[in-house]
């Protein structure tokens, strides 16, 4: 696959889920960027979940992008959860300062 998907969706417990299918390059980190201000800033859950399970790799300002939602929902008391990264997508996310608690164990 070619660049990535990004959706949004209200899950049935009030959860705002932003889901990446695909790699996050460049242009797909714009547009994880938009989706998660627009999940954090609009839509005011008291819970985001970033899912990336069906992502590749993701570039290390698609890093930044995930872990600079972390700390803007941090500050809005928002609980995030980054759901099922891929090994090495974790590892990145932990290094860049993702909190652990973003991250639950497998």
């Amino acid at each position: 696959m070619v660049g990535a998907l990004v959706r949004t969706r209200v899950a049935s417990n009030g959860s705002m889920v932003v889901q990446v299918r695909g790699h996050v390059g460049e242009a797909a980190t714009a547009q994880l960027r938009r989706a998660l201000l627009h999940a954090l800033l609009r839509v005011r859950s008291h819970r985001l979940v970033v899912d990336l399970r069906d992502a590749g790799w993701v570039d290390p300002l698609g890093v930044g992008a995930v872990v600079a939602g972390c700390d803007v929902a941090s500050d809005r008391s928002v609980s995030v959860v980054v759901h099922r990264p891929k090994h090495g997508v974790a590892r990145r996310l932990r290094a860049a300062g993702l909190p652990g608690s973003a991250l639950p164990r497998r």
